[in-house]
């Protein structure tokens, strides 16, 4: 096997590391494939939707990073004729919740999707992808 250098936030490794004592997992090496391989799986998955989707995508940040902010008003503007809605909120312990309900293309929201999480200071993105059926 190829050995790769990663960083992690001290943060990060300490819940990396309860979670290989607490799965029974023999290494952070074996925990890491195993999170990898589930990550392009999805990946694959979620590209394989065709057509016209409806979608949530909730993206979590630190309520104090300006930058994030900025990146998430360009993430708006870059995508504008997707989304139909969007909820900004202030959560506890210094974070901000930001929901977008967006409806379009199944490659133009995974765009959507993919360009949020490289958006600096954002700690976590999930979404949902719902098939907009057409009555025949």
């Amino acid at each position: 096997m190829t050995v790769i250098s990663v960083s992690l936030t001290n943060d990060l490794l300490d819940r990396l590391d309860q979670f290989v004592e607490e799965s029974g997992y023999s290494s952070r090496s074996e925990a890491l494939r195993l999170a990898i391989r589930d990550v392009l799986n999805e990946y694959k998955l979620s590209r394989m939707q065709r057509g016209e989707l409806l979608s949530t995508v909730t993206i979590i940040s630190a309520s104090d990073e300006t930058a994030t902010h900025l990146g998430l008003i360009d993430l708006r503007n870059g995508f504008d004729e997707l989304i139909f809605g969007n909820m900004h909120l202030h959560i506890e312990g210094g974070y901000c919740i930001e929901i977008f309900l967006v409806k379009g293309p199944s490659d133009r929201i995974l765009d959507f999707v993919s360009k949020s999480k490289t958006i600096r200071g954002v700690i976590e993105v999930n979404h949902t992808l719902t098939p907009m059926l057409r009555d025949s």
